[in-house]
């Protein structure tokens, strides 16, 4: 019987953090599964959260395909979420962060964002396009307006530096456009699989794997949470 009110209880807090979370991000669906025993539960302790959302907003013009959070121990202040629809910790947790993005994903932002330079104004780069192969590299495929042939292509390497940011390194370049389009390309990648969207929201992030496969990239990291995001 106590395994089973256990049961109930977690079921009952699953549902309270989703609709919480639900009012804080924009996701096509979301997941929320905690462990914990019935003693604790009561005063918010569990001993597991792992939340997985699916095409979720990350930063404006960006989505992702999956977004995963496990997080260990932690206590959370069920009265926050009950009364002021706010998920708070109690207490500093740790956690694993994966996120899926898809190429299509990214080639919208980039595509969403202007990457003419001021002084380049007349070589208006129509679309770009970011090819994430199974080898491990990410092409940038450039296209210009009324232009018969493709504009140029940048092939890079993601690294990850000791800074915890990832870099991408030029590996071949065909036909390249103005070097001011493809470095605006290649950071605006960077930034993103760096998690600077997610810095500075409550959490750092210490970046511990990417993998690239063809049409997709995996980020994964380690975390520190102090906080989740309010809205």
């Amino acid at each position: 019987m106590t395994q089973e009110k256990a049961g109930f209880g977690e079921q009952a807090v699953n549902k309270l953090i989703e609709v919480v979370l639900a009012r804080l991000v924009d996701a096509e669906h979301l997941q929320v599964r905690i462990k914990a025993n019935l003693k604790n539960l009561a005063g918010g302790e569990v001993d597991a959260i792992a939340i997985q959302m699916w095409n979720v907003l990350l930063r404006p013009n960006l989505r992702v395909a999956h977004f995963q959070f496990d997080i260990d121990s932690a206590v959370v202040s069920i009265q926050s979420a009950m009364f002021r629809k706010k998920i708070e910790l109690l207490r500093p947790a740790t956690g694993l962060l994966k996120i899926v993005i898809n190429q299509q994903q990214l080639s919208a932002s980039l595509n969403a964002e202007s990457l003419c330079p001021s002084n380049h104004k007349q070589d208006k780069v129509q679309q770009v396009s970011c090819e994430l192969q199974a080898e491990g590299a990410i092409s940038f495929h450039f296209s210009q307006p009324q232009a018969a042939a493709g504009f140029g292509t940048c092939t890079t390497m993601p690294r990850i530096e000791p800074d915890n940011t990832v870099v991408l390194e030029k590996q071949g370049v065909q036909t390249e456009p103005p070097s001011e389009f493809v470095n605006s390309a290649i950071t605006h990648i960077s930034n993103i699989l760096s998690l600077v969207d997610l810095a500075n929201q409550g959490a750092t992030f210490h970046i511990q794997k990417l993998d690239v496969k063809a049409g997709s990239i995996t980020v994964q990291a380690s975390a520190h949470i102090e906080q989740f995001p309010s809205a």
